[in-house]
């Protein structure tokens, strides 16, 4: 995602603002970036905790390195603890001791109530050379 990220920066402009904010002009569209806040006009920098490309050519243009405004649950470290405790496979479902009272739960479908208004018609809409009639034809 981050490389992505980084071959779309590259045809971006920068413009800077303050030390932290730029705006990045990406065609005709105009995005700000704050790089204190790790926020980006798009939503993707803050939503991801990954820098868009609006965030990584600012990040390029300040001469930073894009390693630190990733979030730290991309790190390697985070990545091998998440794995490190062994997930042990469920035994055969024959051996489960499950209780009487889960036995006899009965599990029924949600209560949903009908939708005011005229149903949608699911019918498919015909080409022009499958219609029947004068045009169909």
């Amino acid at each position: 995602m981050l490389e992505d990220n980084i071959n779309l920066s590259h045809r971006m402009l920068v413009r800077t603002s303050t030390i932290h904010l730029h705006t990045i002009t990406d065609g005709a569209k105009r995005f700000t970036v704050c790089l204190n806040t790790r926020m980006c006009s798009c939503g993707r920098f803050q939503h991801d905790e990954i820098p868009c490309s609006h965030a990584l050519t600012a990040i390029r243009h300040r001469n930073k390195h894009r390693d630190d405004y990733c979030s730290a649950y991309y790190s390697n470290k985070n990545y091998q603890d998440t794995y490190a405790i062994p997930i042990e496979p469920l035994p055969c479902e024959s051996t489960w001791d499950v209780p009487s009272h889960v036995l006899e739960e009965v599990v029924l479908p949600p209560i949903t109530r009908k939708q005011p208004g005229r149903p949608p018609k699911n019918d498919r809409k015909k080409g022009f050379t499958e219609g029947e009639g004068k045009r169909g034809k």
